[in-house]
């Protein structure tokens, strides 16, 4: 990486920081990047201790893929198809990271409006799902399966091989290729994601209700079934409870997976948006209190997420503090990113927490002041 610091110096990290020969950048920046002593390129991440103007990124050589979903049929799989993923991406066999979602994401994107299928007030009913899917290529089942494979068409075969005979072990399974789907089909978008090419089709659900906005609630769970089923049912609880349609994708890795929910709401909706911070407030809380924590998150509840990683008295948010006030000690570079505020900031009512977070419960959707504005320096 190359960054600016607060103070305005330039810093280059790993083998960056020694000069080529006639000053020239390092040959070898790029390719290792450890270098010598402490490793300071995470400190960049999620962080407001400098601003990035290079990074090297590692690309993938170009190769033959195979782009494929696989379908299950009842909810109740859930925990069996997470349990069946696991050694496959732990032994490599996955060349990407694939990513398992619930079929209600197969109608969301379509693009069309929710009201294409489901006319009635709240939640899509279970029902209705089944009856919509029923029309999709993928048929009437409970969840999808993305993956690619890479390399010639004999290691492809080969990997093909071994995922096919292990979602074989979950009855009802099913397997769709790009050559058996219609063009409109999401999956021919997919294949050119895992080719590295980028498509806009990804967020083609933001047109379930009109005027969208949404929220991504993104907690990080082992890649086993029963950390999966808890965070799960946790959050299909407060989407039950708040009103809204559960849009789950899960990122499987070896060891760990990203349980990325969509909220997806009106933002001309005054109630849409307070239901959907509500929903946002209580499923941080309570995944946390279980042990499972958002990667990342929206502004609006950073200074949340941030404090249930609180582990002895809060010993991380204190060394991320003495950071920022060592390389920002005047606070001028985004005070408060990721929760982490500069000395003259803190206590001083700028932090945006659970209590006064909710802006559109206690003023009109017109207003423009804040509650709390006149109480921050």
């Amino acid at each position: 990486m190359e960054i600016v610091l607060p103070t305005g110096e330039l810093l280059r990290t790993g083998m960056g920081a020694l000069p080529g020969k006639d000053g020239a950048d390092n040959p070898v920046w790029e390719s290792f990047q450890p270098a010598y002593g402490p490793q300071i390129d995470g400190m960049f991440s999620q962080s407001n201790y400098g601003i990035v103007t290079k990074m090297g990124f590692w690309l993938m050589p170009d190769t033959g893929h195979k782009t494929y979903m696989a379908t299950f049929p009842r909810e109740d799989d859930f925990e069996q198809i997470v349990e069946v993923i696991r050694p496959l991406a732990l032994s490599g066999v996955f060349g990407n990271i694939p990513q398992l979602r619930h079929v209600i994401q197969e109608l969301a994107v379509t693009g069309d409006n929710k009201r294409k299928w489901y006319q009635g007030e709240g939640r899509m009913p279970r029902d209705v799902i089944t009856k919509s899917a029923a029309t999709q290529p993928c048929g009437d089942c409970a969840w999808v399966f993305y993956g690619c494979q890479y390399g010639d068409d004999v290691s492809i075969e080969s990997q093909m091989k071994r995922v096919r005979q292990a979602f074989g072990t979950i009855n009802g399974s099913k397997f769709l290729y790009p050559e058996e789907m219609p063009k409109e089909h999401y999956i021919h978008s997919r294949s050119k994601i895992f080719a590295g090419i980028p498509v806009l089709r990804e967020i083609d659900w933001l047109n379930w209700v009109p005027n969208a906005a949404h929220l991504f609630f993104s907690p990080i769970t082992p890649t086993r079934g029963k950390d999966a089923r808890i965070v799960h049912n946790i959050i299909e609880t407060l989407h039950i409870k708040w009103g809204f349609d559960l849009f789950p994708t899960l990122t499987i890795s070896g060891r760990e997976t990203h349980y990325i929910t969509n909220i997806v709401y009106d933002r001309a909706d005054f109630d849409a948006k307070r239901r959907a911070t509500g929903l946002m407030t209580e499923m941080i809380a309570a995944c946390a209190k279980e042990g499972y924590g958002e990667y990342r998150t929206h502004i609006l509840f950073a200074d949340q997420v941030a404090a249930t990683y609180g582990w002895n008295n809060q010993a991380l948010r204190r060394f991320n503090e003495m950071i920022k006030d060592s390389v920002d000690p005047n606070g001028i570079l985004a005070p408060g990113r990721n929760g982490i505020w500069p000395k003259s900031y803190r206590g001083k009512g700028w932090e945006i927490t659970a209590t006064n977070r909710d802006i559109q419960s206690t003023i009109a959707p017109e207003t423009e002041t804040h509650p709390n504005f006149d109480k921050r320096p």
